[in-house]
């Protein structure tokens, strides 16, 4: 037999009789169950991890069950809605953290385009932020930063400052906010919007809505039941239900008269022809507000460039929502 195929044969058999704890593939968890761990624990919220990854809370408490049960271990203590890390999960997370930061530098390393220059600052800021606050804003930016470029990432994605190249971000929450500056930026709630047709046919308190199209989004599926719920109207069952991937689909299926959706305020009173093409039906109440922050890191609070972003993006919000 030639010499490299008897090689070739012997390794082969090798490996076909190693036992399976020595085939170190065979011991990796798929990357969707070590994202949602990682974000789970990052968040210490399976919903907030949803959040993130776009998934349903418990599409990511079954990753991260498979993962369990493929280690053999607990990583999480469940006491009700919260949770808390075992110290296999700690001590797991702490790896796996690292080892997905790897991939990503190495990810980045490799693509051109994802490369930053000296004079580019990069912001992580959620879509509708985006569009409604910061774009609007970009021209006076440039004048008054010249030579700056901005790379703007309009994401729902948690932005993560220990390991990732982003210098700000516009974020919900104070988790995992240790060697971080957070500013309070904004309070925003949901409240519903429609076109005014809808108003002029009888649209005019919380309980009408049985008789609306209800528009969700699909990254926030429980949206519309946990108003509805803090309304008072936890069995209200809508007509019908649209599901659209992003905020600025759903708002234009609202201008049209489709249905009725839900919309960050004060943000939306910010949009183009709200008032005329877009409403809000009725008094919403006071609801429940969450606080968007200015995140950067302590350590570079007296970068003068960051300075003059962090000042531009705060005059931006003042402007728009006329605080």
């Amino acid at each position: 037999m030639d010499k490299t195929r008897e090689t070739f044969l012997t390794e082969m058999n090798e490996i076909h009789h190693l036992p399976q704890s020595d085939l170190p593939l065979r011991a990796v968890p798929p990357l969707p169950a070590l994202f949602a761990f990682e974000r789970a624990a990052a968040q210490l919220s399976f919903r907030r991890a949803a959040y993130d990854l776009a998934l349903t809370p418990s599409a990511v408490s079954h990753q991260i069950r498979n993962l369990e049960a493929q280690l053999g271990v607990k990583l999480f203590i469940r006491d009700g809605r919260s949770v808390r890390l075992t110290s296999e999960g700690e001590s797991f997370r702490r790896q796996i953290s690292t080892a997905l930061s790897t991939l990503e530098r190495a990810s980045r390393a490799v693509s051109s385009g994802s490369r930053m220059q000296p004079n580019e600052l990069r912001i992580s800021s959620l879509p509708f932020f985006t569009s409604t606050i910061l774009i609007p804003a970009l021209p006076d930016f440039a004048k008054a930063n010249p030579g700056v470029a901005l790379r703007i990432e309009a994401t729902h994605q948690y932005a993560d400052f220990s390991e990732s190249v982003v210098d700000l971000a516009v974020r919900y929450g104070r988790e995992n906010s240790t060697g971080l500056r957070l500013e309070p930026l904004l309070k925003v709630r949901l409240v519903p919007v429609c076109a005014p047709q809808l108003v002029k046919v009888g649209l005019r308190a919380p309980s009408d809505l049985s008789n609306q199209t209800l528009i969700n989004l699909i990254r926030q599926p429980r949206a519309w039941q946990s108003w509805l719920t803090r309304a008072g109207l936890k069995d209200l069952s809508p007509v019908g239900k649209l599901w659209l991937d992003s905020v600025p689909l759903a708002l234009e299926a609202a201008e049209s008269g489709v249905g009725v959706a839900l919309a960050m305020d004060p943000l939306i009173r910010a949009r183009p022809g709200f008032g005329k093409r877009l409403v809000v039906p009725f008094d919403p109440g006071p609801g429940q507000s969450e606080t968007l922050y200015l995140v950067s890191r302590s350590e570079q609070v007296q970068n003068r460039r960051l300075t003059s972003v962090r000042r531009w993006i705060k005059n931006a919000v003042r402007t728009a929502v006329g605080l």
